[in-house]
């Protein structure tokens, strides 16, 4: 997991390097494992200025178990970070973001991440936004949706990173 964070987080200092990038307007984006990577970049490094995050978001406790995804396969163990767990759930690694604008859209039928999870880990989100007055910058969306990125939930996050890019 920390090879892959770290990755991450140089390949954006270098995106934001780029003489014909401004560095104040580097954002992440990701579905699936990707949307796991760019929340967890955001929460890594201040380069990223806004993130947005599908279909990889719910609690650790929801996660870690012997029927879901994160307990098996490759792809699995590439995402963990040896005791973290004892520490910090999902949400309040990803809380680290904060005030940065974040969209986390997540599917209601989604079969690898349990909405009653997702919505746990929306409420540790929210609360940590409303800490900072920063409510306007988070946004939490279940869809009646699989673990899919559609067309309308495409719109929305280019309606959101327009607006927090483009000031």
């Amino acid at each position: 997991g920390a090879l892959i964070n770290i990755d991450d987080v140089r390949s954006a200092e270098f995106l934001a390097s780029l003489p014909m990038v401004d560095s104040k307007k580097v954002a992440s984006l990701g579905h699936s494992m990707g949307g796991y990577r760019s929340w967890m970049v955001s929460a890594l490094t201040d380069v990223i200025s806004a993130s947005v995050n599908v279909c990889w978001f719910a609690t650790t406790d929801g996660l870690m178990t012997m029927t879901n995804n994160q307990a098996k396969g490759g792809s699995s163990f590439s995402m963990i970070i040896p005791g973290l767990r004892r520490y910090m759930d999902y949400a309040h690694v990803a809380s680290i973001a904060c005030p940065k604008p974040s969209l986390f859209f997540n599917g209601k039928n989604d079969k690898l991440f349990p909405v009653q999870y997702v919505e746990d880990g929306y409420e540790i989100l929210k609360k940590t936004w409303h800490s900072q007055n920063a409510d306007d910058r988070l946004v939490t969306k279940v869809w009646d949706e699989k673990h899919y990125y559609n067309k309308e939930m495409q719109k929305e996050t280019l309606e959101f990173l327009n607006k927090w890019l483009k000031q």
